[in-house]
């Protein structure tokens, strides 16, 4: 009877010790969010960085050991930063490690449940699709991660132990700077000559806004993106788009230095073919001191002076999906001549252009004159 006893005593024992394993080793499905930069940085940006406050959607699958178990684990689960835990967690439901098998995840940044706030995409197992989208009217930081596959528990791989989730722009991004490269000169004999160039506005022409993007998985996991690297554009809807001059002070006069406008933007990434273009309004006032005492006087006002270029010039002939274009417009006070600067060959300056003159005279028409004068 006390045998009796002693092997059911044990048996309880065992079972009270596999409920607290069970209990000490059940993990959550949280997430270690990182961001994808360029190429050239060696590792990604933490997306809490930027994003702490902007919550992701996740779709996932489970892969059991036995195919016909295979299921939906997650569909646009909402994704969001705890500040207090310092990790990404699914919203409103805790999700579990399942026992066996594996899961795959697929997720896109922001999250949305209806697509008002953001292009609600349409998520397989094998693509991503988002509908048509207004970027510019509805401005949002689009993003998808790469797929994760095989999956068993949370692994340290970015900055949080979780489900790897590295995300890439979806749109192009176009920042601004101004420039000129030079406001004075001295002539020969000691005259100087000093501009004033004053930048009225600053309007992008012909810039597609509205389009759409259907990404799908190559056979190593990677997303396979247009051939291009753009959206499928909407070439029927364009838009001017004035810059925001704020950057410049009051004033909006140039110094000389690179001057950043505050007008970065996310842009539809789409071919530069269809007539994009920068129109530069500015007022240009002339000084000169003629070096004979009498100081530096305004000369010369020139007004609503337009000055136009390609957005496709030199080798840029697109906006790519996750591309940070950088535009320094080089405004010249005067007409220029190219100038090689640097000394590598290439033309990258614009020194003014200084007035001279081209002599000729026309010989004389030889009149004679047959008519008698009587004195």
């Amino acid at each position: 009877m006390k045998k009796y006893i002693f092997y059911a005593a044990a048996a309880l024992a065992v079972l009270a010790s596999c409920n607290k394993t069970i209990e000490d080793q059940k993990a959550e499905v949280v997430f270690q969010v990182a961001r994808y930069q360029n190429v050239t940085k060696a590792d990604p940006a933490d997306y809490k960085d930027e994003y702490a406050a902007v919550p992701f959607g996740a779709f996932s699958w489970f892969k059991g050991q036995n195919p016909a178990d295979n299921t939906t684990f997650m569909t646009n689960q909402k994704v969001s930063y705890n500040s207090a835990k310092n990790l990404w967690a699914p919203e409103g439901t805790t999700y579990y490690w399942p026992k066996t098998g594996s899961l795959d995840f697929i997720c896109y940044s922001p999250y949305t449940a209806d697509g008002t706030n953001a292009p609600l995409p349409t998520v397989t197992e094998t693509g991503i699709s988002y509908p048509a989208w207004d970027v510019r009217n509805h401005p949002v930081d689009l993003m998808y991660a790469d797929k994760v596959t095989g999956l068993t528990n949370n692994k340290n791989t970015y900055y949080y132990n979780g489900v790897p989730t590295l995300f890439r722009h979806a749109f192009a991004k176009v920042t601004f700077a101004i420039t000129t490269p030079y406001l004075e000169a001295t002539g020969e004999n000691g005259d100087k000559t000093r501009w004033e160039i004053i930048i009225n506005d600053i309007t992008l022409n012909n810039i597609l806004t509205t389009g759409g993007l259907d990404l799908t998985l190559n056979s190593d996991g990677t997303w396979k993106k247009p051939a291009d690297n753009v959206w499928n554009a909407d070439d029927t809807i364009k838009e001017n788009i004035t810059l925001d001059l704020s950057g410049l002070g009051t004033e909006h006069k140039l110094d000389g230095s690179d001057q950043p406008l505050d007008a970065d933007m996310f842009v539809l990434p789409q071919w530069l073919t269809g007539g994009q273009e920068v129109v530069i309004n500015v007022t240009i006032n002339t000084y000169r001191d003629n070096n004979d005492g009498t100081g530096e006087h305004l000369v010369l006002t020139e007004t609503g002076v337009e000055i136009k270029a390609d957005l496709s010039a030199g080798s840029m002939d697109r906006w790519g999906i996750n591309q940070n274009v950088t535009y320094t417009f080089n405004v010249t006070p005067s007409l220029g001549t190219p100038v090689d600067t640097d000394g590598d060959g290439v033309p990258d300056d614009q020194a003014p252009t200084t007035v001279y003159f081209d002599p000729a005279v026309t010989d004389w028409e030889n009149i004679t004159v047959n008519a008698g004068i009587n004195i």
